[in-house]
């Protein structure tokens, strides 16, 4: 029996029946892609007690899943605070485990690979963001900031040199910042790589090419990002185009799909920027479907990052037809054409490029078409090969070093 140890950097919720739930992403279906190799799965990540949830949340707590809970902290300045706690409560995480993968960056995943260090365990690394870029001038409101920049970059090359297995949501961008034992040296049963983004996108997601604006006259933007906690989104970014097109005389909106501590900022902002009559924040969505449906009945997806690995964000957007804006950064550029990207602060390229969509319908066929057509490139199946030949060159070294 192999039974994986993953640490995940998430916040989950533990109800009194003993079941595990999540806001996004981490359901019990994202653990299945683990247990399509491995028998069964331990993850260790952080869980505080509640007697209630959100009904929106979902559950991620299900059969050969279970969860080594670590104590709650938001930010590192909490971890920092609660390090000789989470350092205590970590000791036996390893037991009963065959091999670890550890998605980061991530504080949490320091201690556990001490834990699996020790124990001579085979380990890969999932690289699903970039924090040099993540933690940049601009994103993080906190004195920190730069603390943070060069320690979690310093911790994804290291982790990347170690792994036995290294994986990278981008097929090219993270993997030149961030090379591998196998990069470096040479692939060998012992050091390989792979890529594979994150996003779990089924058939039935996609649409068809759009032929023109959902409603004529009228423009519909949209962004994603589930949870705001800072600037690094482009929420504000998209607020100044939205004032910037009504001003040209555009009946624009701009729909934020998300929820978090600084959705008040950015709607205090829309009313100092006169223009939050069009703009709505839809709260907490964490079902897929209910995602779609708003990109379906929107008409571009706009999303001035600063940083990434490879947006999940808009592969699905792509996937039904919307034209996407966004940054030339990290792996938005294995997506999207060169027309399509600009500078974060770029309000002017933004909107002259809406411009130019709105009013040439061939050119937003072209575009609709195009971004279908990529993003079929991300389709589970597809994924899901990558996927399982990773973890099973993973599970192998099990066997290989337990044979010894």
């Amino acid at each position: 029996m192999c039974k994986l140890l993953l640490t995940v950097d998430h916040q989950f919720v533990r109800t009194p029946d003993g079941k595990v739930w999540v806001k996004t992403i981490y359901g019990y279906d994202f653990w299945r892609r683990y247990l399509a190799v491995f028998d069964s799965v331990r993850i260790a990540a952080r869980v505080r007690n509640e007697e209630k949830i959100c009904e929106k949340m979902l559950l991620a707590s299900g059969d050969k899943v279970e969860f080594f809970d670590l104590p709650q902290y938001r930010g590192s300045k909490e971890f920092a605070l609660k390090y000789p706690q989470i350092a205590k409560q970590v000791k036996g995480v390893t037991e009963g485990c065959s091999c670890a993968i550890f998605r980061i960056p991530s504080p949490i995943a320091n201690l556990v690979k001490k834990e699996a260090v020790k124990r001579k365990m085979p380990w890969a690394v999932e690289i699903v963001n970039d924090p040099w870029d993540n933690f940049a001038p601009g994103t993080v409101k906190s004195i920190f900031r730069p603390i943070y920049r060069i320690y979690f970059t310093l911790q994804v090359k290291k982790y990347a040199k170690g792994a036995n297995g290294v994986s990278y949501v981008t097929q090219y961008a993270l993997q030149k910042r961030y090379p591998s034992y196998a990069k470096l040296h040479g692939e060998s049963k012992e050091y390989f790589e792979s890529y594979y983004s994150s996003i779990l996108l089924k058939k039935d997601y996609f649409s068809e090419p759009r032929k023109s604006l959902y409603e004529q006259g009228k423009l519909h933007l949209v962004h994603i990002n589930s949870c705001i906690t800072d600037l690094s989104k482009g929420h504000d970014v998209v607020l100044q185009i939205v004032k910037r097109l009504r001003d040209k005389g555009h009946d624009v909106e701009a729909t934020f799909i998300g929820d978090g501590p600084m959705r008040k900022y950015f709607e205090a902002m829309a009313v100092e920027l006169k223009v939050e009559k069009y703009i709505f924040f839809t709260g907490l969505l964490s079902n897929s479907t209910e995602v779609r449906d708003i990109l379906l009945h929107s008409d571009i997806l706009v999303f001035p990052t600063l940083g990434e690995g490879l947006p999940r964000t808009v592969i699905e957007a792509m996937a039904v037809g919307l034209p996407c804006l966004s940054t030339a950064v990290n792996g938005i550029p294995e997506l999207l054409a060169e027309n399509d990207m600009f500078e974060q602060k770029d309000v002017d390229g933004f909107v002259c490029r809406i411009e130019e969509l709105i009013s040439d319908n061939a050119e937003y066929q072209k575009v609709s078409g195009q971004n279908i057509s990529k993003a079929l490139e991300y389709e589970n199946s597809v994924l899901e090969k990558r996927r399982k030949i990773f973890y099973a060159r993973l599970m192998d070294l099990v066997y290989g070093l337990y044979s010894i």
